[in-house]
């Protein structure tokens, strides 16, 4: 199977940096459509409407945060590649395809703020993409793709820190026919969580 390394195979590896970066920017870009004003808004008074929208802007906000964390954190993995091999290649649509589904879901979960599966099914789409972003990760760990191995400690961290959203996202989609809208407040968990993780991981290094 095809490996593209960084230096060797510059051309090949840019293409996947390339695809990925231009994904992210598109989801990004989907995001704000859902943030349109409805067409009978015109009889409306502005406040009115735009408190109407709170659930959208609601939705934006949290999609926005939660696009971002996925860039940042596939910008990481690909800051310690290496090497591109045919697994990752293949890891990376679906991938990219459940990142895409995020504008999608945002909209259901702003149409649709008082029904439970519409944030179920915001968490299963992010628990999936989560799911696969860790699977990169260790895929590259085990097929020796990274510029420097993880070991002891750093392994272990990582480790954590990739399952953590796999783990929140995934249960926040069965908890939420329990808790309902407070399953965002799940959602947002994950930044303070990571960031404890991030620091302990730094203290030990």
């Amino acid at each position: 199977m095809s490996r593209y390394d960084r230096e060797a195979d510059p051309v090949e590896f840019g293409r996947v940096v390339t695809l990925t970066d231009g994904v992210f920017a598109i989801a990004l870009t989907l995001l704000v459509l859902d943030l349109a004003l409805p067409a009978q808004a015109a009889d409306v008074p502005l406040a009115t409407t735009l408190a109407d929208m709170a659930p959208h802007f609601s939705a934006f906000v949290i999609s926005v945060a939660v696009v971002g964390t996925f860039f940042q954190a596939h910008h990481e993995l690909l800051s310690m590649l290496q090497k591109i091999d045919g697994g990752l290649l293949g890891l990376t649509i679906p991938y990219l395809g459940f990142i895409v589904l995020i504008p999608f879901a945002q909209s259901v979960l702003g149409e649709r703020p008082d029904e439970d599966l519409a944030f179920a099914m915001y968490g299963i789409v992010l628990g999936c993409a989560s799911a696969i972003g860790a699977s990169m990760l260790w895929h590259a760990y085990r097929r020796g793709l990274l510029r420097e191995p993880l070991v002891g400690r750093t392994a272990r961290f990582e480790a954590l820190r990739s399952a953590l959203p796999v783990v929140v996202f995934l249960s926040s989609a069965g908890l939420a026919f329990l808790i309902g809208e407070w399953t965002a407040l799940l959602w947002i968990s994950i930044w303070p969580l990571d960031s404890i993780l991030g620091r302990l991981q730094r203290r030990g290094t």
